[in-house]
């Protein structure tokens, strides 16, 4: 995966896909593409996706999540936090208990409880998006 991959698809791919389903009556509100912090994605300000996306008619834009950010960090957010918090329910009075107590919770983990994780992931983004967003449209251009 290259940069240039990563522009292609989403000149290519992405973007006919929003185009084509995008409903009608939202056109008029920002479409915001938010992605992590791989070097091979494009920057928000890339001008060959800004071209494509004026053919398009919709506003469009990129922005980059939070780097590092546990909220949005599928394992961190749903699965170690969620086993952390078992395992801080045991007592461990040495690091081999506390090893044998995470091993112990991880292998009786009930699988139902992480089901909802990417919905949770989901709201962070929207989260961080709304922030995004107040703090493009605050700051003086």
């Amino acid at each position: 995966m290259t940069r240039d991959v990563s522009r292609s698809f989403l000149i290519t791919k992405v973007l006919p896909a929003i185009v084509a389903k995008w409903p009608r009556e939202a056109r008029g509100e920002t479409i915001w593409i938010q992605q992590d912090n791989a070097r091979t994605h494009i920057e928000p300000n890339d001008e060959a996706f800004r071209l494509a996306v004026q053919q398009t008619g919709l506003d469009i834009r990129i922005f980059n999540q939070p780097p590092n950010s546990p909220d949005l960090n599928i394992l961190d957010l749903g699965f170690f936090a969620s086993l952390q918090s078992k395992t801080f329910l045991t007592q461990s009075k040495n690091m081999d208990d506390l090893i044998q107590n995470v091993q112990r919770e991880f292998s009786s983990y009930d699988e139902s409880k992480i089901r909802n994780v990417f919905l949770t992931l989901q709201g962070c983004m929207i989260e961080v998006m709304k922030k995004e967003e107040e703090m493009v449209t605050r700051s003086p251009i």
